[in-house]
């Protein structure tokens, strides 16, 4: 649901890439960037995660980010 929504508001955020980590298969890069829960969405020091995250607080996000 959270990649979905993703996905699609990224195509307006041009210079914002994506980087999809395995928690899985790299336990300790996600120990070390502060993730407690799937899905997390990172940037610098602002982290947004949560069970269930809605398209407007996956937009809401990106904007606070201050890129277009």
């Amino acid at each position: 649901m959270a990649k979905k929504a993703l996905d699609e508001l990224l195509t307006k955020y041009d210079s914002i890439k994506l980087e999809e980590v395995e928690i899985l298969t790299n336990p300790l890069r996600s120990i070390k960037d502060g993730v407690k829960f799937i899905p997390t969405l990172k940037s610098g020091d602002k982290q947004l995660s949560g069970i269930l995250l809605s398209r407007s607080a996956i937009k809401e996000f990106l904007e606070s980010l201050g890129t277009t």
